[in-house]
């Protein structure tokens, strides 16, 4: 009798600590995922604000503001991203699979440098989603890209909210489209604009 007391105490303890956890992350998972979608609606505000400006004229920036000093980050770390994602991508297979094969192989390095390195661009590009860059079209088609492809990698990373990204990645699309159209892109532009960003570096 005694040990079926302490043993349904236990089992409700172990509930009670399951119970917290699971809130935890849900909440954690939840505001991470709000995160997500306020920062494409400041993109699309942003896009917005660029098809009515009233000053034809881009922004030039001070070489010595933080504006500068995180263009140059996210930059810097997007060709660092690009050099990861190759090494993941092979010819017989498509960067997803790349990706998910790292699951699979258990390779924790390889992980948690891709890891590592997408919440440093998704930090950046948080930043500067709250920043004016309706002033700065190049770079805000420059963002939206790279949004769009960190879902496409987030969409392998977080299996669980697959169709979350899914969906998100074709809002990315669809905006990078509709400020292609305003900026009056030509197709050499694009193609070379396609190139350096290696988009989906897929086949």
């Amino acid at each position: 009798m005694t040990d079926y007391i302490e043993d349904s105490y236990i089992e409700s303890e172990f509930e009670e600590i399951f119970n917290g956890w699971y809130e935890i992350e849900g909440v954690k998972n939840i505001k991470e995922l709000s995160r997500q979608l306020r920062m494409f609606f400041n993109y699309k505000t942003e896009v917005m604000r660029y098809r009515f400006r009233s000053n034809p004229f881009p922004a030039k920036n001070c070489a010595n503001t933080k504006f500068f000093s995180q263009k140059q980050k996210i930059e810097s770390f997007t060709y660092e991203y690009i050099t990861i994602l190759k090494t993941l991508k092979t010819k017989s297979q498509t960067l997803e699979q790349g990706i998910r094969s790292l699951f699979f192989r258990n390779n924790k390095i390889q992980l948690k440098n891709l890891l590592e390195i997408t919440e440093k661009l998704f930090i950046l590009l948080h930043y500067f989603s709250e920043e004016s860059l309706h002033d700065h079209p190049k770079l805000l088609k420059f963002n939206i890209t790279l949004a769009k492809n960190i879902c496409l990698v987030k969409n392998c990373l977080y299996a669980q909210f697959n169709e979350f990204f899914e969906e998100l990645e074709r809002n990315y699309y669809n905006l990078e489209g509709e400020l292609e159209d305003l900026i009056g892109t030509t197709p050499v532009e694009k193609e070379q604009s396609d190139k350096q960003l290696e988009e989906r570096l897929t086949t």
